[in-house]
């Protein structure tokens, strides 16, 4: 391992500008890395390839900002699995996307093939109807991300949900608020790696469903949050594990022999060791989060904060010992889950109120007897 990686795994829970721009050129280099892989195994279909050829060479800061489109990775991952499985890939897509690129560099596209133009909306007879951009500029950052309902590369997180852009503007920017006003490091990593947001249906949640993928760097999908608090929150948790997702691109965190099983406090089913090593960073970063709003008050939710610390803090603490205990882990691996103990280990010493304590036990406690009566035969 390099002392690059080392320095990614060092510091990754507080991730500098220069390090999200690392990142962000790690995420570029395998996309182009995928397109190249399906291009060379269809042959005879490289039109699209040829005129994303001349634009990377002609205006290479257009195609690392398109290429780093989420549903970029998403297409490429699908072409490859479809060619290994004997299959025609979507190459459609890709010419739409190669056809919108041009436009944007202010060419003349060639015809498109249909009327999706990946990153950028619609086509109809009228002309291009954009995908909306929510737009929030407040505080140490301004976020800008893409509302995206209709690409079919950004479907595989669930449902989808409603796309009111009105609606969605509005609740960002009470999210927004939050992570500005209170949590200012975790807001310039968010508007550093957050580019896309996917609506899912909420299915009458209360707490909203939110996910990412290890492919589609910078997407988030989520239901409707119920509150700024809880908007803020998913934001933090989504972009830690796009975070951790793409330095699992440069490096393995856990022997990839290991085909255990492991409680996560947070989970309803067991999950690999690299899985538990995610949800712990994310769980880490949301932790986080929590301790600082401690000292927010709270009319409508009193102890809110205090509760979701203690119980955040004590599965995170209980998921990352066991991670460390385990034996699976690479020295990638063992550094990064050492360093988040070690910065988690005095938050542990931290008084808070001894209701919010109680209540944080009884939810430890009832989540670890759901899952063993769900799962006979495993341990915690």
């Amino acid at each position: 391992m390099t002392a690059g990686t080392y320095e990614l795994c060092d510091h990754l829970a507080d991730p500098t500008p220069a390090l999200l721009e690392r990142l962000r050129g790690l995420q570029l280099a395998r996309n182009q890395v995928l397109l190249a892989a399906v291009q060379r195994r269809v042959p005879g279909h490289d039109a699209a390839f040829q005129e994303l050829g001349r634009l990377q060479r002609d205006e290479p800061r257009l195609m690392a900002e398109l290429l780093l489109l989420p549903q970029v990775g998403c297409w490429a991952v699908d072409a490859l699995w479809r060619l290994d499985r004997g299959e025609e890939p979507d190459l459609a897509y890709l010419a739409a996307f190669a056809a919108g690129a041009a436009m944007r560099a202010g060419r003349r596209p060639p015809p498109f093939p249909g009327p999706l133009v990946p990153g950028m909306g619609t086509v109809t007879e009228s002309g291009l109807v954009p995908i909306p951009v929510l737009d929030v500029a407040e505080g140490p950052a301004r976020l800008s991300v893409r509302l995206d309902a209709i690409d079919p590369y950004l479907a595989g997180y669930g449902r989808r949900g409603g796309a009111d852009p009105v609606w969605w503007q509005r609740e960002l920017s009470r999210a927004w608020r939050v992570l500005c006003e209170r949590h200012h490091a975790a807001a310039q990593t968010v508007a550093g790696v957050f580019t896309t947001l996917v609506p899912l249906d909420g299915g009458g949640r209360g707490r909203p469903f939110s996910a990412t993928s290890g492919w589609a760097y910078g997407a988030i999908a989520l239901s409707p949050p119920p509150d700024p608090l809880a908007f803020a929150e998913s934001l933090v948790h989504e972009v830690w594990h796009l975070l951790l997702g793409a330095v699992e691109d440069t490096t393995s965190l856990v022997d990839p022999g290991d085909d255990r099983r492991w409680y996560a406090p947070w989970r309803s089913d067991p999950r690999p060791l690299g899985a538990l090593v995610q949800g712990c960073f994310a769980n880490f970063a949301i932790t986080a989060f929590w301790r600082t709003e401690c000292g927010v008050p709270s009319p409508r939710e009193p102890g809110r904060a205090e509760t979701e610390f203690a119980h955040r803090r004590a599965i995170t603490f209980e998921a990352l010992s066991r991670a460390a205990s385990s034996g699976g882990l690479t020295t990638a691996g063992s550094r990064l889950v050492d360093g988040l103990l070690r910065r988690l280990a005095p938050w542990l010493r931290e008084p808070l109120p001894a209701a919010a304590e109680r209540r944080a036990d009884e939810l430890r406690a009832a989540h670890r007897a759901r899952w063993l009566a769900a799962h006979p035969g495993h341990r915690v």
